[in-house]
């Protein structure tokens, strides 16, 4: 028997609606790869790919464009985490944001738990520009800002670089 892949099987699945004339089927989304999972090293075995980070970095380019300017789910959550901080008696005058919603961050950390340097952290080009837009808005900040687009896999840190993380994962 010959083996389908997930793109061959989902049209299998479309030809038999339109054959008995039903209406078309929701098909998983899951359905539609582009690939089969599998990447090829140098030496021709194969493994699994489980996160496609060129795809996340596109996702979360398009995810700047459709951010709304204040979220109050992502605020109410970015507060619990700053409110969280509030509890660690050691204080760290520099932070790093990764990923998440770095905006909401920024505008609700407002000088809390002694952080003086903020480093906002992201592979998206695109939401950084957001967030650094947003930054020249609010003159009212005190707190000095870097952006770096980068991967939190291979963060651009020196070792033994002692500050706080953020991880906001709203995606």
């Amino acid at each position: 028997m010959r083996a389908f892949g997930a793109f061959q099987r989902s049209s299998l699945l479309l030809r038999r609606r339109r054959a008995n004339n039903e209406p078309y089927a929701l098909v998983p989304s899951g359905s539609f790869c582009t690939d089969n999972g599998f990447e090829t090293t140098s030496n021709g075995s194969s493994r699994v790919s489980i996160f496609d980070r060129h795809l996340k970095r596109k996702q979360r380019d398009r995810a700047a464009w459709l951010t709304r300017p204040n979220d109050s789910f992502v605020d109410a959550v970015a507060e619990n985490l700053l409110d969280r901080l509030e509890d660690c008696r050691k204080t760290f005058p520099t932070a790093l944001c990764l990923g998440g919603s770095l905006e909401a961050v920024r505008r609700l950390l407002r000088g809390r738990g002694g952080i003086e340097k903020l480093i906002m952290m992201d592979t998206s080009y695109d939401m950084l520009k957001l967030c650094k837009d947003a930054q020249q808005d609010a003159h009212n900040d005190n707190i000095e800002t870097c952006f770096v687009v980068g991967d939190e896999e291979f963060l651009p840190l020196k070792e033994r670089y002692a500050c706080r993380f953020f991880v906001l994962a709203l995606d």
